[in-house]
């Protein structure tokens, strides 16, 4: 029993992995890869949707910018050790973006390849306590979003390149780093991450470029979360996740000086129950609802509950 908990990974703290806005997106990046002990040469294939809705008010303070966004994230992982894990995640993105009058009425439904994820996840202290069926563990983890996404799509109305936010990617790279505890019971799971995020520039010239001089603000991400198994394929989890975005920057409209992009930025701490039912000793299903029920965010904006639900599998 011990042993398959410890090799399942089990679900806990799922990451947004979004660009839709400024505050989208709690937890740890790497989540999708395992948060317990990896098991040496072997793959981990997961195959997650994310559904999201968020708004915020537009530069004229008037209008209503709103985004919907789907993404279907395989993330590949594999483990050549029992301390390091290596991971890549291909999101695949649809948005629907609009604007509501009087900048609108406009929309664009963008889609295509996100912004992919590599990284690393490094165990560098363990204990196990067989007698007691106790497993803890602490690993540091960095990586970096890539400039994959697209972000030249415009209007279905007028031609004009669509919103920075309304773009498939962020035309820049986001550096990560983390760290990430893990305990494991007989029948209880306990994980803790913090991350931060950091966006450099994009590094286009194009100056007619919806994401020329726009710089997403350094994320800070977290949380916790206690998943306790029911029955021997059925476990529950509860978790309290978080995000700390500082607010966006962009160029002003005569291109010269870096302002404070309003209505972006702010506090998000969502509750977010989910359950897991593993289907085999190698594969599992997962699904998972993050609850906003607290925000502290600049300006106007409205963040909506974000869905996940996915599939795992360890190919050994």
């Amino acid at each position: 029993m011990f042993k398959r908990l410890l090799l399942w990974g089990l679900m806990a703290l799922l990451p947004g992995l979004s660009q839709a806005c400024s505050v989208c997106g709690c937890g740890d990046p790497l989540q999708a890869s395992e948060t317990a002990h990896p098991l040496a040469d072997s793959w981990r294939l997961d195959i997650q949707n994310i559904y999201l809705t968020a708004s915020a008010q537009s530069d004229d303070l008037i209008s209503t910018e709103s985004v919907r966004q789907v993404n279907l994230n395989t993330t590949l992982t594999y483990s050549p050790t029992f301390n390091l894990s290596l991971t890549v995640m291909l999101p695949v993105v649809e948005k629907y973006w609009s604007v509501t009058a009087p900048a609108g009425p406009d929309a664009g439904t963008p889609f295509g390849i996100g912004d992919m994820l590599v990284g690393f996840r490094y165990f560098f202290w363990q204990e196990t306590n067989f007698q007691n069926q106790q497993h803890q563990a602490l690993a540091v983890s960095a990586g970096s979003y890539l400039p994959t996404g697209g972000t030249n799509f415009v209007s279905q109305f007028t031609g004009n390149n669509l919103d920075t936010h309304a773009q498939l990617g962020t035309g820049a790279f986001g550096l990560y780093g983390g760290l990430l505890y893990n305990h494991v019971w007989d029948g209880f799971t306990l994980s803790a991450n913090a991350n931060v995020i950091v966006h450099t520039t994009p590094a286009t010239t194009d100056s007619t470029s919806p994401v020329f001089g726009y710089t997403f603000g350094t994320s800070y991400t977290g949380g916790i979360s206690g998943q306790l198994t029911v029955a021997e394929p059925l476990a529950f989890s509860l978790a309290i996740e978080g995000r700390y975005a500082n607010a966006d920057t962009e160029e002003n409209d005569d291109k010269s000086a870096i302002i404070t992009a309003p209505n972006t930025g702010g506090t998000v701490i969502d509750l977010s129950p989910g359950f897991s039912w593993n289907v085999s000793g190698d594969s599992t299903l997962y699904a998972k609802v993050q609850i906003p029920v607290y925000t502290s965010l600049n300006g106007v904006q409205q963040i909506d509950p974000t869905y996940m639900a996915g599939t795992r599998f360890l190919i050994k």
